[in-house]
């Protein structure tokens, strides 16, 4: 499948800071897929994003969506088909209802009000929230605000979604309610998703993980392949799934376990099997 990202040797550097915040970072992403960027704090992650909507200006480097080279010229149709969710919805609403908030990117583009009422309509009820549409976003819970923030994105029709760390505001069901809903829009509308996440249990959604670290692509690959390595992602501030901590700690204690990546769930099928045969 073509790549619908492809990243080459970008640098990125704040005024205020001696080392550069991205380094000669490359990387592509295949039309349809879900890619997770993981990092500790400031390795880069939030800085890509926004070079990737042309928010920052890159020192080197070239940025091209469905083969489009980000440039001053090229900005606007680029983020016509780059929505974004941000780690917190309420620096998103610039509403007064739910309905409102959700069409205002679409009255700054000037899409026709007749339009722009049925995207409207049809984005609220693809995130469940067309029964909110009259009220006022202040008085939502974090879940409620995120989907509405995703049905302002959604109803741009985007062709890729970038998540900033966007489920990180959430408890742990409300994080796991919209994971679910940006998996099931993804495979209905055949977006890319791109997730920054400190979400490893996210990431191992992921169909490819890329590990930043000091504003540099460090490893790439399948969660299976990354977490895979265990407690060796320590020296890049990270953890690993929990499964993959048990995992070696039954290694350490005699079990026979299998080298790969596994889920929570295949852990249990796992054990339950290794049980049946002991």
């Amino acid at each position: 499948m073509a790549n619908i990202i492809d990243v080459k040797d970008l640098e990125y550097s704040y005024a205020e800071q001696k080392a550069p915040a991205l380094q000669h970072v490359s990387f592509q992403v295949e039309q349809g897929s879900w890619v997770a960027v993981i990092g500790h704090n400031g390795s880069g992650k939030s800085t890509l994003a926004k070079n990737m909507l042309g928010l920052l200006e890159p020192a080197a480097g070239t940025i091209k969506i469905s083969g489009m080279e980000l440039s001053e010229e090229t900005v606007w149709q680029i983020r016509a088909r780059v929505g974004i969710v941000f780690q917190n919805p309420d620096s998103q609403f610039v509403g007064a209802t739910v309905a409102d908030d959700v069409a205002f990117g679409l009255e700054n583009r000037e899409v026709p009000r007749p339009e722009m009422l049925e995207r409207v309509e049809a984005a609220l009820k693809a995130v469940g929230m067309q029964e909110y549409a009259n009220r006022e976003p202040a008085h939502l819970s974090g879940g409620q605000k995120q989907r509405v923030a995703i049905a302002g994105v959604v109803a741009q029709q985007p062709d890729i979604i970038i998540l900033d760390e966007a489920t990180s505001m959430l408890d742990p069901a409300g994080r796991k309610e919209i994971i679910a809903l940006i998996r099931e829009l993804k495979a209905k509308l055949n977006l890319t998703v791109v997730s920054i996440t400190h979400d490893l249990d996210e990431a191992a959604l992921a169909d490819q993980i890329i590990v930043l670290d000091s504003g540099k692509v460090v490893e790439t690959g399948t969660p299976a392949t990354i977490f895979a390595r265990g407690s060796a992602m320590a020296k890049f501030g990270l953890d690993v799934p929990y499964s993959e901590r048990v995992k070696e700690d039954l290694t350490a204690a005699g079990l026979p376990m299998p080298n790969t990546y596994m889920s929570e769930e295949g852990l249990v099928d796992y054990l339950w099997t290794l049980r049946s045969t002991m």
